[in-house]
C-alpha cells in the first residue's frame, strides 16, 4: 500500500544521523533548542504556566522526566506542560514547531534514559518533519486555506510531527511507526482563535503529548488506517482542503535538504511575528525625534488583523496580539521586550492613552501626526530575526532571569550548546 507522506516520514525518522548535518545546520538547531528552553523558562511566572506546571506535578504517577524550570512528572505530562510553556509567551522560534518537537523529544529521551545525541536527533527528526508538514498545507494562500478556514497548523500537524521524535527514541521498526503516525493523526486540530488566549499555549503542550501517547500505544500494538496521513480523507487532505497535499517538501527532505540548512526564524521580540515590522519603525521615530508619547495626536499602522485581531491586553496572554497596544508600548519605551507585554505595561496609563490614537491603516509604513502638526513617516523594513550565537543567548538569558538564578542559567545554557555530547540527557 503506498503511502508517500507517511512512508516519507518514517524512513526519515527511522534512517537520519545527524553525522549528515553540516556543522552550520548543528548550530542552528542548538541554537532554536537553546531558546525555547529560554521561552519555555519566560513562560514559568506566567499564570498559565504556573498552571501547567502544578497540573502536571499534581497528576501524579512515575517522575520520568523534567519540567522546564523545575520539577519532574510523567513524560507523558512533561510533554504537555513543557510544550505550554514554550508556546505561552509567543517568543519562540518563528514557525512555532520547535514548541512541541522539543518537548516531544525530551520528555521521551528522559523516559528512556537516552544520550543527549539520541535527544538531539530525535529532535531535529520532529523539527525538520514539522517543518515539512507546515509547508505542505500552509504553502497555499486562498479563502480556503488552513488560516482561512480558521484552523492553526500547530495543532494539526504538531501530534504528527511529535509521533516521530517518540517512535525514533522507542526505536519503533517501520511498521510501528506508520502506526504511531496514524494514532497521533487522531489528535490534529487546533484553532486560531485562541491566539491571544490562554488556551493558545495548549495547542503545543497537546501536540507533544499525544505524539509520545501515539508513538507508546504504537509500541504496544495498537495500530490505525495506514492511509491516516495520505488518503483523500486523511489528516493532511482534511486540512489542506481540495487542492490536495504538496509532497515536494517530503521529497527534498529524503534528498538530504534539512530546514536547518537555511536561516532559522528566532524572533527578536516577543510579538506575533506580522506587527514586528511596525514596532521597529515604531521604536526607529521615537529614538531618532525623541519623541514623547503624550506628544503624539495620532498613529496609522496596518494591524495585520489577520493574526492580531485584539485591541487591548487584559492579560499577559493577549498582549502579543494587539496591535494599538503594542505599536503604543514601541512609542513609549522605545523598545518591545518582554516587559512591555506583561506586569505593570498592562496597565501602564501613558501606553494605554497612545493605544487609543493608534489609527489602522493598510500600507508599508507608520505614520505619526505630532500634536504640534509635524508628521513623520517610516517605511517598514522586513522581519528582524536574531542569527548570530551571541544575540540568542542574550535573549536566553533575558527570558530566563525570571525562572532561574544566575548559576542555573548559565549551567543550562552550557549543558544546551552542547546537548548532543552529553552521556545521558537527564544531565542536561
Amino acid at each position: 500500500m503506498r503511502t508517500p507522506v507517511a512512508d516519507a516520514l518514517t524512513d526519515f525518522a527511522r534512517r537520519f544521523s545527524c553525522d549528515a548535518m553540516s556543522a552550520q545546520a548543528r548550530e542552528r538547531a542548538r541554537l532554536v533548542l537553546l531558546d525555547t528552553l529560554g521561552c519555555a523558562l519566560a513562560a514559568r511566572p506566567h499564570k498559565i504556566g504556573r498552571l501547567v506546571v502544578a497540573q502536571a506535578r499534581a497528576a501524579g504517577g512515575a517522575p520520568q522526566a523534567s519540567l522546564i524550570g523545575g520539577g519532574r512528572a510523567t513524560a507523558l505530562q512533561a510533554a504537555f506542560a513543557n510544550g505550554a510553556l514554550a508556546n505561552a509567551v509567543d517568543f519562540d522560534e518563528g514557525s512555532h514547531v520547535a514548541t512541541f518537537a522539543l518537548p516531544a523529544a525530551l520528555a521521551m529521551a528522559q523516559r528512556q534514559r537516552a544520550s543527549g545525541a539520541a535527544f538531539f536527533e530525535a529532535f531535529v527528526v520532529a523539527f525538520e518533519a514539522g517543518t515539512r508538514l507546515k509547508d505542505s498545507i500552509d504553502a497555499r494562500a486562498g479563502d480556503d486555506s488552513l488560516a482561512a478556514r480558521g484552523f492553526w497548523s500547530v495543532g494539526v500537524i504538531g501530534p504528527v510531527a511529535s509521533a516521530l521524535a517518540a517512535a525514533r527514541l522507542l526505536r519503533l521498526d517501520d511498521a510501528r511507526t506508520r502506526a504511531a503516525l496514524s494514532l497521533a493523526a487522531c489528535a490534529g486540530g487546533g484553532l486560531r482563535l485562541q491566539l491571544g488566549a490562554p488556551a493558545k499555549a495548549l495547542h503545543s503542550g497537546q501536540a507533544a503529548r499525544a505524539g509520545c501517547e501515539a508513538a507508546l500505544l504504537a509500541a504496544d500494538g495498537v495500530s490505525g488506517d495506514p492511509r491516516a496521513l495520505d488518503h483523500p480523507q486523511g489528516l493532511l487532505a482534511a486540512f489542506a482542503a481540495p487542492r490536495g497535499v504538496d509532497g515536494a517538501p517530503f521529497v527534498a527532505m529524503n534528498a538530504g535538504e534539512l530546514a536547518f540548512d537555511a536561516p532559522t526564524k528566532i524572533k527578536a521580540m516577543p510579538v506575533c511575528t506580522p506587527i514586528a515590522p511596525a514596532l521597529d519603525a515604531a521604536i526607529a521615530l521615537a529614538r531618532a525625534h525623541d519623541l514623547r508619547a503624550d506628544d503624539i495626536a495620532a498613529a496609522h499602522v496596518d494591524f495585520q488583523r489577520g493574526s492580531l485581531f485584539r485591541d487591548l491586553p487584559p492579560d499577559e496572554d493577549s498582549a502579543p496580539f494587539c496591535a494599538p497596544f503594542l505599536v503604543a508600548a514601541a512609542l513609549a519605551r522605545r523598545q518591545a521586550t518582554l516587559a512591555e507585554t506583561s506586569g505593570p505595561a498592562l496597565q501602564d496609563a501613558q501606553i494605554l492613552a497612545l493605544a487609543a490614537r493608534v489609527r489602522h491603516a493598510p500600507g508599508e509604513s507608520l505614520t505619526l501626526d505630532m500634536r504640534d502638526g509635524r508628521r513623520f513617516t517610516q517605511k517598514l523594513a522586513g522581519v528582524r530575526r536574531l542569527t548570530g550565537a551571541d544575540e540568542v543567548i542574550a535573549k536566553f538569558r533575558a527570558c530566563a532571569a525570571g525562572a532561574l538564578d544566575e548559576p542555573d542559567a548559565q549551567a543550562l545554557l552550557a549543558r544546551a550548546m552542547r546537548v548532543d555530547a552529553l552521556a545521558e540527557l537527564c544531565d542536561l
